[in-house]
């Protein structure tokens, strides 16, 4: 097979969906070399996202929408849109509970006040406020 022939051939492969190292292993060739064959053929290459799609998501970002309502939006995965933040300084920054939130939680729990009442009070989850009752050794599940 010559040059040409073997980079359109190579060039078919990974269009018609085969990956970099299967089409290597077919053609018994480095991967390193199929890679640098695809290259030079100018091949748009799989799972890279395009610029405008990276805009979107940091524009939507801005507006403040979440990571997951992006991810679903743009039917991207949600850990792409997640990498996309970072790299970008968009990614939010877990909130830490101040000693007074995290007191707020043990005196609420104390008046008998429902778990799911007081993560609606301090704007929590549910578990974040089960969290801190357990560390603080006071969280007695209902035995049902």
């Amino acid at each position: 097979m010559q040059g040409d022939e073997l980079k359109e051939e190579i060039k078919k492969l990974y269009e018609e969906g085969k990956t970099i190292r299967d089409i290597a292993k077919e053609k018994k060739m480095s991967y390193s070399k199929v890679r640098r064959l695809l290259l030079n053929s100018g091949v748009q290459f799989r799972g890279r996202l395009s610029p405008e799609i990276v805009a979107k998501v940091i524009e939507l970002a801005k507006e403040g929408n979440s990571a997951n309502g992006i991810s679903q939006k743009l039917n991207i995965n949600y850990n792409t849109v997640l990498r996309i933040l970072r790299k970008n300084n968009l990614a939010s920054k877990k909130r830490k509970l101040s000693n007074d939130d995290i007191e707020k939680i043990k005196e609420m729990y104390k008046k008998g006040e429902s778990i799911y009442k007081i993560a609606k009070d301090l704007k929590i989850s549910t578990n974040l406020v089960v969290y801190h009752l357990k560390k603080m050794n006071i969280y007695k599940p209902n035995s049902r």
